[in-house]
């Protein structure tokens, strides 16, 4: 689901602070209240699934640990081979 649009950290947060704004004007402070709480919920929701597949993946990712860390190994040490490569051509 592409629902998040393509734009840097700074004005995705600066829009939700826009939308939050306009809605002062809008709304009464019991108003106010209840959407804000109702966002809140939303939120939490997101977060609470986010968290437990993370915990599943952590553990699939335990499971599976050394493969990973093997392959987390070979990468870096391929990197740091790049590197040393680069840098000897400016020695």
């Amino acid at each position: 689901m592409n629902f998040l649009p393509n734009i840097n950290a700074n004005n995705f947060t600066v829009s939700a602070f826009v939308i939050g704004f306009l809605l002062l004007d809008d709304l009464n402070p019991a108003e106010q209240n209840a959407v804000g709480n109702w966002f809140m919920l939303i939120g939490q929701v997101l977060c609470t699934n986010s968290a437990q597949q993370q915990v599943l993946n952590n553990r699939t990712n335990a499971q599976n640990g050394s493969s990973v860390v093997n392959s987390n190994f070979s990468s870096l040490q391929r990197s740091m081979d790049t590197i040393q490569q680069e840098l000897q051509k400016y020695q």
